[in-house]
């Protein structure tokens, strides 16, 4: 072969082979790191950054964790360090879905167990941060690929911080908040580089086969969640009542001088022998009622008759709004010798019922304290009237803080309200005594109600945190005055 002849076979070659090369850019797009590094950069970036608002505080860190462990799922075959942080991220997938069912439960995680748990939780990501730091430093190592930076290494530093920060008087500030949330996106978009830097080791990615698609386990897995949340939510906002046939009344006797005290006999006939007997001695009985309406509208309450204030005015129902819940709350006020007041709050609705976890709240205006007597929730089913005591039902210290009163810690009574699906005439009240001094003569008692229009609730609020929104429509106060012995007297003697 001449010299020109060689020369042309080379060149054919060479046009041949160009033909067949792949070019830079669809090296690129047939790159195996790319989309599994993508997914658990997205993924960190989902779990890293919390907002509070619109549920993306529970929405984001879930698809997040999805996404981690979708990345780790693809790389698991191609190395023990990935296949070790596939393994983390499968516990990660289970706890959070865990953390879910918690967080929608009256055992949702708080003080310092959520604490324990959440600095176990960085642990977990900073090891599997380290675990993909050196998977993909073998990678490098085997296909003879120089790293680009050390993104990995940085976002181990950042996670340290943020826990260092957690606990510094700088956890609320902005200048700490604002330089870390730039360095975060600084990582990210250098954790994405790398996934696109390993076109050249694609023979060192092994295919793990899976039987479930991304897709499917991605959107699988935030509707299990979801479903997860929302059975949770139905069974603890509609709790199982311990409920019985009401029995036969006794103490007829103390119910009879109740009863011309003013108290009425349908109020009467709810209360239990042992509630009436605590009211045993009373010489005084006068009562406050409201309507109050729930859901959008212009009217939130209506008085019906204050017995302490108004005495003189006659009862007026007024006309109920349709399409709005309205409940009946009516307060008795039965006053004892000793400079003791028992307080009958008592609530019945007339539109609407309580099937999702209605709450309530006690506000007393008492000077050395008060003794719950105890509550009930009663109603009608297929003809039979029924008792239940009123479950969660408590005196207890609660702490409140709000921009207007700060922080203050009493003692309250609390409970919850939820009636039998297909309960009729759904009726409830609590009893509570208050010790007050020899010179009180005025004072005002309040009974916060929140009524839950559907049961989905998530995080789960216990009955004080539900009644202190005081912006929401389904919120709403049955506040009352009384007056004691000694101011009767002292108003009788200027007359």
């Amino acid at each position: 072969m001449t010299g020109p002849e060689q020369d042309r076979l080379d060149e054919m070659i060479e046009q041949g082979l160009g033909d067949i090369v792949p070019g830079e850019g669809v090296v690129e797009e047939v790159n195996p790191w790319r989309e599994p590094i993508g997914r658990i950069a997205a993924g960190m970036a989902l779990t890293g950054i919390t907002l509070n608002f619109l549920y993306l505080q529970y929405l984001l860190p879930t698809l997040g964790a999805a996404l981690q462990y979708l990345g780790f799922r693809t790389l698991r075959r191609s190395g023990p360090a990935f296949r070790i942080a596939w393994g983390l991220s499968l516990v990660e997938l289970v706890w959070h879905a865990v953390w879910l069912m918690l967080s929608a439960s009256p055992w949702r995680l708080e003080g310092m167990t959520a604490y324990a748990l959440g600095l176990a939780g960085m642990a977990v990501q900073i090891a599997r941060l380290l675990l993909l730091r050196a998977g993909l430093r073998d990678v490098c190592r085997r296909a003879e690929v120089e790293p680009q930076g050390d993104p990995l290494r940085a976002a181990v530093i950042w996670q340290v911080l943020i826990a260092v920060l957690a606990f510094s008087p700088l956890a609320q500030s902005w200048l700490a908040a604002i330089p870390m949330i730039i360095a975060f996106v600084l990582i990210i978009q250098s954790l994405e580089r790398v996934g696109g830097s390993l076109g050249g080791a694609g023979y060192c990615f092994v295919d793990a086969p899976v039987r479930v698609s991304s897709g499917v386990m991605k959107w699988g897995y935030l509707l299990g969640c979801f479903a997860l949340v929302l059975l949770t939510s139905t069974v603890v906002n509609h709790p199982r009542l311990d409920a019985q046939p009401v029995p036969a009344q006794g103490e007829a006797e103390t119910r009879q001088a109740l009863a011309e005290l003013g108290l009425p006999e349908e109020v009467l006939a709810d209360l239990s022998d042992e509630h009436v007997r605590a009211l045993e001695g009373a010489f005084h009985v006068t009562y406050s009622q409201d309507v109050l309406f729930f859901g959008r509208g212009d009217q939130a309450r209506a008085t019906v008759y204050d017995g302490t204030n108004k005495p003189e005015q006659a009862p007026v129902m007024p006309e109920l709004p349709a399409g709005r819940d309205a409940l009946l709350a009516t307060t008795y006020y039965i006053e004892f010798p000793d400079y003791r007041m028992a307080v009958l709050h008592c609530f019945a609705w007339q539109q609407g019922s309580a099937y999702w976890g209605d709450a309530f709240t006690v506000m007393e205006d008492s000077d050395l304290g008060h003794e719950l007597v105890g509550g009930a929730l009663l109603y009608e089913k297929n003809g039979t009237g029924y008792t239940a005591p009123i479950p969660y039902l408590a005196s207890r210290p609660e702490t409140t803080t709000s921009w207007f009163f700060g922080t203050q810690t009493y003692p309250r009574i609390s409970g919850v309200v939820s009636y039998p699906f297909g309960a009729q005439n759904q009726r409830g009240y609590v009893l509570y005594i208050m010790y007050q001094n020899v010179d009180r003569g005025f004072g005002g008692t309040g009974l916060n109600y929140y009524h839950a229009p559907f049961p989905f609730e998530l995080p789960y609020r216990t009955p004080v945190e539900k009644t202190s929104a005081w912006s929401s429509s389904y919120d709403r106060q049955h506040y009352s005055n009384y007056e004691m012995q000694a101011r009767r007297d002292w108003l009788a003697s200027r007359t």
